[in-house]
């Protein structure tokens, strides 16, 4: 995600949708959570939604890493546009390297569509036992891995018919790079994460990881 074209892209309207999605998803997973002091977005990409979630909480901070300077250039130009540059904070860090943060731990960790761009999992879900408080709310959606090129072309089409080429392009490469559900339910066993994480079917090809880690840490 280095390219200026790409970050452009991802930062445009045509994943609206997505976001919308991620902020359905937290409302209805932690219907009663009043965040504290800080929120900790994991590969926030253009930070559409940190932005988001900061008008919703506007009494709390949402701290963005990325390890694309493009991405969070997007990020920080639309921050200073609608008037959240001091609460939406932006860091240039990649896992599983220490991240440059303010806090060493957060009572709120998110993270959308970002764990099918590493090539070790594990380095996400790790994270999640460095960055987060003992109780910690977790919520993390990603792509899942279609049985087939086919109907990974059929998702693209359908849920993405006007989005460009270059949108296109991408969310068939990350369509193949997702992993399924009993994967991602693999990874939550080796990381000691399945006992206080709830895995589900977000969407027909996004999974949802949720629930508070006071059980597991």
């Amino acid at each position: 995600m280095n390219d200026p074209e790409q970050a452009a892209a991802y930062a445009g309207p045509d994943l609206d949708n997505a976001y919308w999605l991620f902020l359905q998803c937290f409302h209805r997973y932690f219907p009663n959570l009043v965040p504290g002091d800080a929120i900790l977005d994991l590969g926030c990409g253009p930070a559409a939604i940190p932005l988001r979630l900061a008008r919703i909480f506007p009494d709390c901070e949402i701290h963005c890493v990325d390890g694309s300077a493009h991405m969070l250039a997007q990020g920080k130009a639309a921050a200073l546009r609608q008037g959240l540059e001091h609460q939406v904070l932006f860091f240039h860090g990649t896992l599983p390297d220490k991240l440059p943060l303010p806090r060493s731990r957060y009572g709120i960790v998110i993270s959308n569509s970002f764990l099918h761009h590493l090539a070790d999992p594990m380095v996400l879900w790790n994270a999640l036992h460095e960055y987060c408080l003992p109780d910690a709310a977790v919520l993390i959606i990603d792509l899942l891995r279609p049985a087939s090129e086919q109907e990974a072309r059929l998702v693209v089409d359908k849920y993405m018919p006007g989005a460009p080429p270059l949108l296109h392009h991408d969310m068939l490469l990350s369509l193949r790079a997702a992993f399924t559900l009993e994967e991602v339910a693999a990874q939550l066993q080796q990381a000691n994460l399945a006992e206080c994480l709830t895995l589900t079917k977000a969407t027909p090809f996004q999974f949802a990881a949720y629930g508070y880690l006071n059980e597991g840490l």
